[in-house]
């Protein structure tokens, strides 16, 4: 069973989730563009839960954001780089611009 890394965000009431959910999938799509060469078209799609959208990749794969009541859950499907350093560098630098965000990566 492969097990897949996903970034739980607990957002503040202080901070719009859709405004967030914005700059969460920005910043996911700016460091797999930097390092990993992915493409990220700004279309967005219902994912497949319904509580959550995708956001294509090229040349494969999928950032996946789903909600929850006050956080953000956020996989990777189908994209072949270390999540959890991905997900450690994007961690730091939403902390440091939104006050009271909780963050766990597992």
């Amino acid at each position: 069973m492969v097990q897949v890394i996903s970034l739980t965000v607990t957002v503040p009431e202080t901070v719009d989730v859709t405004e967030f959910e914005c700059e969460i999938v920005t910043a996911v799509a700016d460091r797999l563009r930097d390092d990993h060469g992915f493409d990220f078209s700004a279309e967005v799609m219902a994912s497949a839960s319904g509580t959550g959208n995708e956001y294509p990749l090229h040349p494969a794969g999928n950032i996946v954001v789903d909600r929850e009541p006050g956080a953000l859950r956020v996989k990777l499907h189908a994209v072949k780089v270390d999540a959890h350093d991905l997900f450690t560098g994007v961690s730091s630098e939403l902390e440091q611009r939104h006050e009271g965000l909780r963050v766990e990566i597992g």
